[in-house]
């Protein structure tokens, strides 16, 4: 059994009972109007048995403390060392606050209990459940005026809730796949492109930094839930606070380069890399590519100019220009308009342009939020990819993917690495700097059958 299937046997294994006075007050409101943070009360997960040193009492001073009105509470025993009577304690004692029921919940009872324990909200997790019994427990959940936050990592999940006659009141977009607990950052970005703009959307885990908080924010969810990033804090209540400031900062900005490419439903897109004249960017764009790329290396055989973008502004295709660090001038270029984002081998201007510059790297090792681009070593005239040997697909699945691609091998890759995006130059070209049509149709007819 995968991770997730183990914790669901265990949980349905072991029912929990609370024995809990009568409610007094309603549920209060979880889910508000403005972007806010939801911090979580959580001792220890599958894969790291101990994340909390301090005690929940200790969590929620200090979370209150920076401002936080918003709580998940995990109640899973197994794996996670919660319980229910941790929620109706910390209820007790912040009664205006609003807290979520965090667990694998599969029945009415569940339902039942959450109430009783003091919930205002409960979190249904759609890979667990069937159309059928989601529905029922959301309808269930609402007779007791509680709100439901529905959660999914797949598309297939998502489209599960989007489908349901009597939807929940948010729906979750989880980044860590709970079969494996692999992060996948963008996971969520990608995902809100499907649901409609009226439904509340939160985004979960992985979260560990303002600068992720800022594209989140940027992106349009409602809210962001907080776990280990904030339990392990050093100083809890100054990062909780940058925290949601950097997601309120987000949502006041105009759409940035991740927000604007991810509101376009795709599995893969695809970059067409090194084009050198006008007539090659209008066929990347005619030919459906989402993004064009401008080399700004001088060392580059395919090297651009500021002459180029301004001779294809008016084109519709993302613009991106490849750097090795970003300089005065692109981001001048970035301030007219001319490129929408800087692909770069600094760590550093990622954060510079929150947003709107992404990492380039050979090195595996090396990873920057929400995405990087994995490029094989060049040879040294720069003129070709390598080819990103097999043992190395692992590290790259879900990532973007460039080096040595051709409309040849496309298909295999993205089939065994499942990358994000595909970047491709020297394998559509029919010389240094000129695309090849055909080449450039038979790549994309490719990415699409994969």
């Amino acid at each position: 059994m995968n991770i997730l299937e183990q914790i669901v046997a265990a949980r349905r294994r072991s029912f929990q009972l609370g024995n809990f006075p009568p409610r007094s007050a309603p549920p209060a409101p979880f889910f508000g109007q403005k972007p806010f943070v939801i911090a979580e009360f959580k001792r220890s997960s599958p894969t790291r048995k101990r994340i909390s040193v301090c005690s929940h009492e200790e969590l929620a001073r200090d979370y209150y403390a920076a401002g936080i009105r918003n709580f998940s509470v995990l109640t899973e025993q197994n794996y996670f060392r919660g319980s229910l009577q941790d929620l109706h304690e910390l209820k007790q004692k912040y009664p205006r606050c609003a807290f979520l029921r965090k667990d694998f919940l599969f029945c009415r009872a569940d339902i039942a209990q959450a109430y009783q324990a003091g919930a205002d909200a409960v979190l249904l997790i759609a890979e667990i459940l069937s159309a059928r019994l989601l529905q029922e427990l959301i309808n269930e959940a609402h007779k007791y005026k509680l709100q439901v936050l529905a959660e999914a990592y797949s598309l297939r999940s998502l489209q599960k809730i989007l489908r349901l006659k009597n939807p929940p009141d948010a729906i979750g977009l989880n980044s860590r796949d709970l079969k494996t607990f692999q992060i996948q950052s963008d996971q969520p970005l990608r995902l809100k492109a499907y649901i409609p703009k009226n439904i509340p959307v939160v985004y979960e885990s992985g979260v560990d930094s303002d600068y992720l908080l800022e594209i989140i924010g940027n992106a349009g969810f409602r809210a962001a839930l907080i776990g280990e990033a904030a339990v392990r804090a050093q100083d809890r209540v100054k990062t909780t606070r940058a925290f949601s400031a950097g997601l309120r900062r987000g949502a006041s900005q105009k759409p940035n380069f991740f927000t604007k490419l991810y509101a376009r439903q795709k599995n893969v897109y695809v970059k067409i890399c090194g084009l050198t004249n006008k007539s090659d960017v209008e066929l990347a764009a005619r030919s459906g590519a989402d993004i064009a790329g401008f080399v700004f290396v001088p060392e580059s055989p395919r090297c651009a100019d500021e002459k180029l973008l301004r001779a294809v502004k008016n084109v519709k295709i993302f613009k991106v220009a490849v750097v090795k660090a970003v300089t005065p001038q692109i981001k001048k270029l970035l301030r007219a308009g001319l490129i929408d984002a800087a692909q770069t081998y600094n760590e550093t201007d990622i954060y510079t342009l929150t947003g709107n510059a992404y990492l380039v790297t050979a090195d595996l090792r090396r990873r920057a939020l929400p995405i990087t681009l994995y490029d094989a070593p060049k040879t040294k005239s720069m003129r070709r990819g390598r080819r990103i040997p097999a043992r190395a697909h692992k590290c790259i699945y879900g990532q973007w993917l460039a080096g040595g691609l051709t409309p040849q091998n496309v298909r295999g890759l993205i089939k065994r690495i499942q990358p994000g995006l595909v970047d491709i130059s020297s394998g559509v070209e029919k010389s240094v700097g000129q695309k090849d049509a055909r080449k450039i149709k038979l790549f994309l007819k490719e990415v699409a059958r994969a």
